[in-house]
């Protein structure tokens, strides 16, 4: 698994870099934002860890300016203190789950590999029904030999409902991640309308008054 640690606590970068070296984990760390985006956008990691101390306070921004990038590799963001409100604000600003930076290495660790097993990243396809999808690439491919490209957009969306399996996730929730300059949550009910023009209704579901979840597609 290769995670990308971002903060610029030497503490904290000691503890956990020596807590990945012992597992399975090749963990790579940058000091700044600026580096961290840089490295996030030009690699592929599995997992980012990230501290929202990063140069006083930068970490929500990153946070917000790797969503906008459409980096999708899951995050998990250090707080300090684990406040409430430090958390709501690393959710809002993107991140698939935050953690006090003092938290015990083990449980950490447990967090990033949960996170990754639920990632689509981690075959770069979402299965749906009779069809899977090829993330990387974003073409929905049929068992027939047919196949529908997608757009950035569409396709992060089935990616992002593709890391919750038979979850119900929030409009909220996919504005965030998919459409973070946008202030509308509109924006996600048009975006499921044209990707059930192209693959059919039945590719997402809708729970009233929640979300959305992964439906399938039928074989035609």
């Amino acid at each position: 698994m290769r995670v990308l640690l971002i903060t610029g606590d030497p503490d904290v970068a000691a503890r956990l870099t020596d807590a990945f070296g012992r597992t399975n984990c090749a963990a790579e760390r940058v000091t700044d934002a600026g580096n961290g985006l840089i490295r996030a956008l030009s690699r592929e990691f599995d997992i980012i860890v990230l501290d929202r101390r990063l140069q006083a306070g930068r970490g929500l921004a990153l946070m917000r300016k790797l969503r906008r990038a459409q980096v999708l590799t899951p995050v998990i963001m250090l707080t300090a203190g684990g406040q409430v409100q430090d958390r709501v604000a690393c959710l809002q600003a993107g991140s698939d789950d935050c953690v006090d930076d003092l938290t015990e290495a083990e449980e950490l660790l447990a967090r990033v590999r949960a996170l990754h097993r639920r990632s689509p990243q981690r075959t770069g396809t979402v299965h749906l029904g009779a069809a899977r999808v090829d993330v990387a690439r974003r073409v929905v491919m049929y068992e027939n030999g047919a196949w529908v490209t997608l757009t950035r957009r569409e396709c992060a969306v089935i990616a992002v409902l593709g890391s919750e399996p038979g979850r119900v996730v929030s409009r909220a929730r996919l504005q965030a991640l998919v459409f973070p300059e946008r202030q509308a949550k509109s924006i996600v009910d048009t975006y499921v309308y044209h990707l059930r023009r192209k693959l059919g209704r039945e590719v997402i579901a809708t729970v009233h008054s929640v979300g959305y979840r992964l439906g399938y597609v039928p074989f035609d």
